[in-house]
């Protein structure tokens, strides 16, 4: 008797924890656990081909970062409107194509979080620069960017200055902004599309308790926090099909200072969760590890997305 009131016991508790879990659990299993129990082999960057800059950045400190960059948007004719940040010898690059908008804006911090040489951060953030370098060269090589634009931020590892300054900016110049695509973490998986959040983490919900995240290392209370823009993601899926939008994965980026100051934004990563949770802001976020065929998805939306 006293065995199956254990059981009873047991399965109510497991059911407690399940039932309200049931949408974090999946996104769990689909991109943390089978990524971590059945790792894919990446598909190396070509040291020739559309995004070898990435091997050259890695290499840079941040202000040598920022020279690359205006360098190599500089010689395919592209005009680039450096947008300063305070107490920063690295400023927030912009770049247009025509002077109406309102603009699409695909963003980028170029930034690394150690300022050192030794410190690649492949993922964190130069496969995605190196993604946006290769998107504009090809746009303007076309001729047919239309209301696209490019951002590079500065200071995003130094609490999103560079966004916000980049913000005020367009406030105090009437910049039109339609909306704003920003690309962090990429290299590993498909591409997903994260909700901006207080805590980052993976959000699961404790019965009588309340919402928690866990970082891979703590587990912290999470404060509330709004979806992903259904009205962008959605537009996003329809050019890009490999494109998933997380619910329970959440990320601190630049776009968390965009959605704040009201603007329509997404944050786009890897889908490879378990990748991240190894290599994000440490010293094992190197070139080696990123999967050409990620930042491919990431080049494809960019160039198709209207």
């Amino acid at each position: 008797m006293l065995n199956r009131i254990a059981l009873v016991c047991v399965a109510l508790l497991l059911a407690a924890l399940i039932v309200p879990n049931g949408s974090a659990l999946s996104e769990g299993a689909r991109v943390y656990l089978l990524p971590a129990l059945f790792p894919d082999a990446p598909q190396p960057i070509r040291r020739e081909g559309r995004y070898a800059s990435v091997y050259d950045l890695v290499r840079l400190r941040n202000t040598a970062r920022r020279d690359y960059v205006l360098h190599h948007l500089a010689a395919s004719n592209l005009t680039i409107e450096p947008i300063p940040i305070p107490a920063s010898l690295t400023p927030n690059l912009f770049v247009r194509f025509n002077a109406t908008g309102p603009y699409t804006i695909f963003a980028a911090h170029y930034d690394k979080l150690h300022d050192d040489a030794e410190y690649q951060g492949a993922s964190d953030n130069t496969a995605a620069v190196s993604v946006l370098l290769a998107a504009a060269i090809e746009l303007a090589r076309r001729g047919d960017a239309g209301n696209r634009a490019f951002l590079f931020t500065g200071e995003e590892e130094t609490g999103m200055r560079g966004a916000r300054a980049f913000v005020e900016h367009a406030r105090a110049n009437d910049l039109a902004i339609r909306e704003i695509i920003n690309f962090d973490n990429i290299g590993r998986g498909e591409l997903a599309i994260r909700p901006p959040a207080e805590i980052v983490g993976w959000v699961f919900t404790l019965p009588l308790v309340g919402d928690f995240a866990f970082d891979g290392h703590t587990l912290r209370p999470s404060p509330p926090y709004a979806p992903a823009n259904a009205r962008l993601a959605q537009a996003l899926e329809r050019v890009q099909p490999h494109l998933i939008v997380l619910a329970h994965f959440t990320c601190i980026s630049d776009s968390n200072e965009f959605q704040a100051r009201g603007i329509d934004t997404v944050a786009i990563s890897g889908s490879d969760m378990h990748f991240l949770e190894q290599t994000w802001h440490s010293y094992a976020d190197r070139v080696e590890w990123l999967d050409e065929h990620n930042l491919d998805l990431a080049f494809e939306l960019v160039l198709n997305y209207r």
